[in-house]
């Protein structure tokens, strides 16, 4: 990758602050949209949280970069967590974005992800002088190794962190900055341009700023872009065709996968937005496939199918799906939510989606 055309801020670090060498920040992120958290770091692993948002073309981009060095590097004791930094966890419909951003990507995001909050913001990204994105911290033994830009990451730099052969250049004292390329700095103002709109939640503006800025890109990458960010931009608009084209995709891909297929169903028969105009055939599909792949054993996947069907108008069928879902759940809390589920089905009523956490998913 061109780390010029991977550029959507002048990533900045500060000579103050949070700086390689320095014990790593106790603020990690927890909201977890996939995989585990980190809550310590073991002796012996190498941690890298790299700093991202779905609106960042660069940031997107990346991915596959860092999907292969999951791949490569995970079994060696690396722990990739992708934070997400710009998209606030208090707004539900920009958690909601994100969550649908990484379910799209599938196996070619398959790291850790994660909301970072205002807290991971201001204890790593700002103590570190940092003012853009993507931007990864690597952390080894309790301590800051390397910071930077992602794609400067690579399997012999962590190798190198991972046996302790690894030697950070020296912080240099600062310098002014020479002048500017033209060429470079027409390229960051495009993708500029599609940031701050992206930010403002401007979405004429974005969709006029993204073939432009996707132009920027190598030309492998520019579809990625193209595609990922205007379903984003057209669901934002209120026009969810690009996204179920996506998440269509994404069921074929994962056609084995009962989890997948139960987590894409539920996402389809919950999310706000995308009941404003449902696809209720591709959550059918997705659905009636975690139940047979689980053998109509699980009651999460039973309790989905059977909501399928209760917005499809079976309301007789989505009852005795749910009495299944209860027969077949062993563990107490759970089989005490989806009875809770199947009294308001009794009683006509869809209850709301909460009643059954995600992590039972």
């Amino acid at each position: 990758m061109r780390p010029l055309a991977l550029l959507l801020l002048s990533t900045v670090c500060a000579l103050a602050g949070l700086k390689v060498g320095d014990p790593a920040p106790a603020m990690r992120p927890e909201t977890m949209l996939q995989g585990e958290a980190v809550k310590e770091f073991k002796p012996g692993e190498v941690y890298v949280f790299e700093c991202w948002a779905t609106w960042c073309g660069p940031c997107v981009a990346a991915i596959p970069h860092l999907n292969a060095l999951h791949q490569k590097m995970g079994p060696k004791g690396v722990v990739i967590t992708g934070v997400n930094v710009w998209e606030s966890e208090k707004d539900p419909a920009m958690v909601e974005r994100v969550r649908t951003f990484v379910q799209s990507q599938g196996a070619k995001m398959s790291y850790r992800v994660a909301l970072g909050g205002k807290g991971f913001v201001k204890d790593w990204l700002e103590a570190a002088g940092v003012n853009g994105i993507p931007h990864a911290f690597v952390v080894k033994d309790g301590k800051l190794a390397w910071q930077g830009h992602p794609a400067q990451l690579s399997e012999e730099m962590l190798g190198d962190i991972i046996t302790g052969t690894f030697t950070p250049k020296a912080e240099k004292a600062a310098k002014a900055a020479p002048a500017a390329d033209p060429e470079q700095a027409r390229n960051e103002a495009k993708l500029q341009a599609l940031a701050e709109a992206m930010m403002r939640r401007d979405w004429d503006a974005a969709e006029k700023a993204l073939p432009a800025a996707a132009a920027v890109l190598p030309v492998e990458e520019r579809q990625d872009l193209l595609d990922s960010v205007g379903a984003q931009i057209a669901l934002a608009k209120g026009d969810p065709t690009k996204t179920y084209a996506q998440l269509a995709k994404l069921a074929e891909e994962e056609a084995d996968d009962a989890e997948a297929q139960n987590e894409l169903a539920w996402e389809l028969v919950t999310n706000p937005t995308f009941l404003k105009k449902p696809n209720l055939a591709l959550a059918e599909k997705c659905a009636v496939r975690a139940v047979k792949l689980s053998k109509g054993k699980e009651g999460d996947k039973l309790d989905t199918l059977a909501r399928v069907r209760w917005l499809q108008g079976d309301k007789k069928e989505a009852v005795k799906l749910q009495e299944q879902a209860v027969a077949v759940t062993a563990d107490p809390e759970m089989k005490e939510l989806l009875q809770r589920t199947l009294d308001a089905l009794k009683k006509g009523e869809l209850p709301p989606a909460e009643n059954v956490p995600d992590e039972e998913r």
